[in-house]
């Protein structure tokens, strides 16, 4: 039997600390995957044809009834606007005036809640008035992702199908209601 060299033990040394950087380096890339939710953006199934948001967790129209989430099917056959915002968004704050006049001329507006605290979506919606015929959580911004839009506020004109006729993605303003938003919501009724 032949004694250990130095250049064994180094080997032996080199092979040990190898194997455990590659065990660390595993167990980072995992977490940062988990934190950064890589999963849900290389791996997104929802699209316009196909999602489900959840309620907004005790938001309620003004006579108390619950406002309800939303899914396709509830766009499937109807011209809408679909609006994308959140209570931390200044253009959403800076436009949501526009927002409540299309509600009042009786638009159906969905407004996909993104990355937003209930509390805040909660409160701010019963300061500022509520809009929308349903709101729906987009926790995770999978909706957000699938219809392409990159942040808040995002409006699309969503025709039967469903399917989108017209994507505004960032701030609306008046120019932009009168002159793509009503009139692509025009071509349904």
């Amino acid at each position: 039997m032949r004694a250990a060299t130095h250049d064994d033990r180094r080997m032996t040394t080199s092979r040990r600390g190898l194997l455990l950087a590659a065990f660390g380096l595993a167990a980072v890339g995992a977490e940062v995957w988990s934190r950064k939710d890589l999963s849900a953006r290389f791996f997104n199934t929802l699209s316009i044809e196909a999602f489900d948001l959840p309620p907004t967790p005790g938001l309620t129209f003004a006579d108390g009834r619950p406002t309800p989430g939303f899914a396709s099917a509830d766009l499937a056959d109807k011209h809408a606007l679909l609006y994308l915002w959140a209570s931390y968004c200044p253009s959403c704050r800076a436009e949501h005036h526009l927002v409540m006049a299309l509600a009042q001329k009786g638009v159906a507006i969905y407004g996909a809640n993104v990355k937003d605290d209930p509390d805040h979506a909660r409160r701010f919606l019963a300061e500022h008035g509520n809009p929308f015929v349903a709101v729906g959580r987009d926790e995770r911004a999978l909706l957000q992702r699938a219809l392409g839009a990159r942040g808040v506020p995002a409006s699309f004109v969503v025709a039967p199908g469903p399917k989108i006729d017209i994507a505004i993605l960032g701030p609306i303003d008046e120019d932009a209601i009168a002159t793509r938003v009503l009139p692509a919501l025009a071509k349904g009724a």
